[in-house]
Parts: structure tokens; C-alpha cells; sequence
């Protein structure tokens, strides 16, 4: 299999496909990432900020952002978003990948990145360096960027 990731928008090709697939699970995150973007509420601009498509064989199997944290008060608080993998390519190392590239670099801009996971996505998030958060609203896991 060849990986490929790139910098991508919701006009990307496959990114309906996928979008249809993580409705189905349903997982609606990138219905969100969809919507914000079409409204121009999100469009991971800002320093630090970037969205990645994951590509598989030439079509696109995952989909991962990351932004500056917009439900915490500190400024260098990044927030890993819309982290969606195809069910085919779970459990693979392809969702590793993806979530690499988004990470990397992000010392830059954040001290620590924020996500809020489903529970089913808990033990991938730990096997990637994330603690677990129990004490805060909308954040599951963090980890603190190394520079």
C-alpha cells in the first residue's frame, strides 16, 4: 500500500464518499468539518493550523485537523479534529500515519494538544502518547509537543 498524505479541503477528491461512510458508523464529524468550512467558520488558517487527507492507492481513506483549541482559554492549546479513518484501513497503522503528520511540527504553535474521541477511538489515542482527561469538559485525551 502506498500512503500519501496531503493538504486538503472538503472539495478534495473521495472527501463526499468518506464523508457518506462515517455517516453511516454514525460518526458525524466530518459532516462538521464539512459545514465549517462551507460557512467559513473553520478552515484550519490560523498559525499552526492544518488539515490533512490521508490517500491509500490513490483514494482518499482518512481525513485528520488540527487547530488552536477554541474551548480553552489558553492561546498555545491546539485541538486535534475530525480525525476520521475509513473502517477498511483500521487497525492497520494507516490512522498513525495520519496522526503523525497532523502532530508534526505542532511544537511550533502548542504546548499540548487536546481531542475529544469516542470511546471507541480511547485505546488508539493512549497507544499514541495521549493521557486520558477525565476532569475537563470536551477534552478525552493530551499530549504535550516536544520541540
Amino acid at each position: 500500500m502506498q500512503y500519501v498524505i496531503v493538504a486538503i479541503t472538503p472539495d478534495a477528491a473521495g472527501f463526499d464518499e468518506l464523508k457518506a461512510e462515517s455517516l453511516t458508523e454514525n460518526f458525524n464529524m466530518l459532516r462538521r468539518l464539512d459545514a465549517g468550512w462551507r460557512t467559513g467558520e473553520n478552515r484550519f488558517e490560523a498559525p499552526g493550523e492544518k488539515l490533512l487527507g490521508l490517500y491509500i492507492d490513490d483514494r482518499l481513506a482518512g481525513v485528520c485537523g488540527l487547530n488552536r483549541d477554541p474551548f480553552s482559554e489558553c492561546a498555545r492549546a491546539g485541538r486535534i479534529r475530525h480525525l476520521y479513518l475509513s473502517k477498511q484501513h483500521r487497525g492497520t497503522g494507516a490512522g498513525r500515519h495520519l496522526l503523525l503528520a497532523v502532530m508534526s511540527g505542532a511544537a511550533g504553535a502548542f504546548d499540548y494538544l487536546n481531542t475529544h474521541a469516542p470511546a471507541s477511538a480511547s485505546g488508539f489515542y493512549l497507544r499514541m502518547g495521549f493521557t486520558a482527561v477525565v476532569d475537563e469538559p470536551r477534552i478525552t485525551h493530551r499530549i504535550f509537543c516536544r520541540a
